[in-house]
């Protein structure tokens, strides 16, 4: 839930940018930051099916920040809004 740069993920692994980027993208086929996106609104997902969290701290506690963001990430993935999502595990 904490926000995260390229530059981050590249000192972490100790390699520049753009290795970390080829690297990522040739194991994973998405970008490091397209990848955290994804981890990010799987974790909205698991906060919305065991959880009544407010959409607000579903948002915070998945890095996704806001409610407008997580709709947004959530319609765009999942083709549901967090609202009907829950209401599909309720």
């Amino acid at each position: 839930d904490q926000p995260l740069t390229l530059t981050d993920l590249a000192t972490h692994a100790n390699v520049s940018i753009r290795t970390l980027t080829r690297r990522f993208h040739a194991e994973t086929g998405l970008s490091p930051l397209q990848w955290l996106l994804h981890r990010r609104v799987d974790r909205a997902r698991q906060l919305l099916e065991t959880t009544t969290f407010p959409m607000d701290r579903v948002a915070h506690h998945s890095g996704l920040g806001s409610a407008d963001s997580l709709r947004q990430h959530m319609v765009r993935r999942v083709g549901q809004t967090p609202t009907a999502y829950r209401k599909s595990f309720t």
